[in-house]
């Protein structure tokens, strides 16, 4: 149960909305990689989301809603929600019908894991039913009947009812909080759907009416914020530092020689994915546009001029001064180069295109910047990337399946990945030759301090079984290992990367929930550290 640091309204409504969550979790066994591909993309045959240059033509009305899910990890589950389902509020007694049930498809314009859906919807008062998605060959299911009261749908008529903020608890349980429409979403509604808000300019949007299960979700969201653990873009600074960004506008900092990592809290709602050390203060970045910086260590942030109307994966520094950053619109990636941020003047540099894995669909794209430099890492294994320098992109390629990737300090490029069985590969030429490091497959992390130094969490005798598990070094360029440490959290399943601090050597490990424990003495001792 969530303990609410806020009496009164708050804590009641964590104890009555704290209700056990019942998923319709099924198996599907896939017959084709189409059917994987179409199930992703939505289905071809359901109906779109509302499109950047619709209009209301006919008798319906258009709905918006933003539904925010604060999940532990990075790949969180909103990431790969396709569906909101409203039912339409019937008098008793009457038989509800196919025409009673809309469906609201996701659009992925600008968003890494905050999910908008939109559609066109017939007249009548509506409850939110459910959002389903799909990940890897399991559908699933969030249930949110009666949890958020009612809205009304109007003919040639915008409906505009909030953000959903839903809340993963231990178990099968889940918290559901709510945001009125505002200033951001107002921003989000006018960018993803342009035609339809010059449409209807002026007009004021329908919304929840008033309800006791709308007072209790709204009292719900400071608190959720405050409970956000995922990290994205983890970066190690040269000065010690260590920095990433999280879900709901929040940064994560430690400064050097502080014991545990702070939380910054943005303006904003939206994902942050980028932060880096900037001009003695901050330079953060994320979704739809988001580009903010901050020199008083995030009391205030400072809006940048965004490089592009899209999801800012990363906003990269540059030893000149100038910032690099890659944007995804769509399925589209850009890259961009500033001299000066603060005054925008953004200058394109490439295009390219998402690309998938056949082996992995659901695998996402994994984004490297540093040594003035960023690409994208592909699943299926190519890498686009940017020299900041000469603006000049470049298509390099591991030729297998890439399920992780890393910049280490020095340039060099590791990559875990395979065809058949996992490994990990390294490059030294930043991803134009590979060599395999032929590691087991069993390896949850990897990293290496220089070329013949590498620490892993990896079995201590693997065979057809992974065995015991500790952390294992090798001093020879990854040919032989040995013992060096204890598992970080003492559970290898739980440990997702590992990094190694850039200003005194130590090992960093990124656990599930976002915890991070640090090592000084490889891995014989660690301490948290977030």
């Amino acid at each position: 149960m969530l303990r609410s640091p806020y009496p009164g309204a708050a804590s009641r409504a964590a104890a009555s909305l704290a209700q056990p969550m019942k998923p319709a979790i099924h198996r599907l066994l896939l017959a084709t990689l189409g059917l994987v591909l179409a199930i992703l993309a939505g289905c071809a045959t359901s109906p779109p989301p509302i499109g950047s240059a619709q209009t209301l033509s006919g008798p319906e009305g258009a709905v918006v809603i933003r539904l925010i899910t604060n999940g532990a990890e990075a790949n969180d589950p909103t990431e790969t929600l396709s569906s909101l389902t409203l039912k339409r509020e019937l008098p008793p007694g009457v038989q509800a019908s196919a025409e009673d049930t809309a469906i609201l498809r996701r659009t992925r314009e600008m968003t890494n894991s905050t999910a908008v859906f939109s559609g066109m919807v017939a007249p009548g008062r509506y409850r939110l039913s459910h959002a389903n998605g799909f990940f890897a060959n399991t559908t699933y299911t969030f249930p949110l009947a009666g949890r958020l009261g009612s809205f009304e749908v109007k003919a040639r008529e915008v409906s505009l009812p909030g953000t959903l903020l839903v809340q993963p608890q231990p178990g099968q349980r889940f918290l559901v909080g709510y945001l009125a429409p505002d200033a951001e979403l107002t921003n989000t509604f006018n960018t993803l759907f342009p035609a339809l808000a010059q449409q209807t300019r002026g007009q004021a949007p329908n919304q929840f009416g008033p309800s006791d299960e709308l007072t209790r979700s709204a009292a719900l969201a400071p608190i959720m914020r405050n409970l956000t653990t995922a990290l994205n873009g983890i970066e190690s600074t040269a000065d010690g530092s260590l920095l990433a960004g999280s879900k709901m506008g929040r940064v994560i900092w430690r400064k050097p020689g502080e014991p545990l990592a702070r939380a910054l809290q943005i303006d904003s709602w939206l994902e942050v994915l980028s932060v880096r050390p900037y001009r003695q203060g901050l330079l953060a970045a994320g979704e739809e546009g988001l580009l903010r910086y901050t020199s008083d260590e995030g009391k205030t942030w400072q809006t940048l001029p965004a490089p592009a109307a899209g999801m800012i994966a990363a906003a990269e520094p540059l030893a000149n001064g100038k910032v690099l950053a890659l944007v995804r619109r769509g399925t589209q990636w850009s890259a961009h180069l500033s001299d000066d941020p603060f005054v925008g003047n953004w200058r394109a540099l490439a295009t390219f295109e998402q690309e998938r894995s056949i082996n992995m669909p659901w695998q996402n794209a994994i984004v490297l910047a540093g040594r003035d430099r960023a690409g994208v890492f592909m699943p299926n294994g190519e890498f686009l990337v940017v020299d900041g320098s000469t603006g000049a992109l470049e298509r390099r390629s591991i030729g297998v399946t890439t399920s992780g990737a890393q910049l280490l300090a020095d340039g060099t490029l590791l990559a875990q990945g395979g065809n058949l069985t996992r490994t990990t590969y390294i490059s030294t030429d930043g991803g134009r030759q590979w060599r395999d490091l032929d590691t087991s497959r069993f390896v949850t992390a990897i990293t290496a301090t220089d070329a013949k130094t590498f620490f892993a969490v990896a079995p201590v005798d693997p065979g057809i079984f992974a065995g015991t598990y500790a952390l294992m070094v090798s001093r020879d360029g990854a040919k032989t290992w040995k013992k060096s440490g204890e598992v970080p959290g003492g559970n290898a399943a739980l440990v997702r990367s590992l990094m190694v601090d850039r200003q005194d050597g130590a090992l960093l490990a990124v656990l599930s929930q976002g915890r991070v424990m640090r090592s000084t003495d490889e891995g014989v001792t660690w301490t948290r550290v977030r």
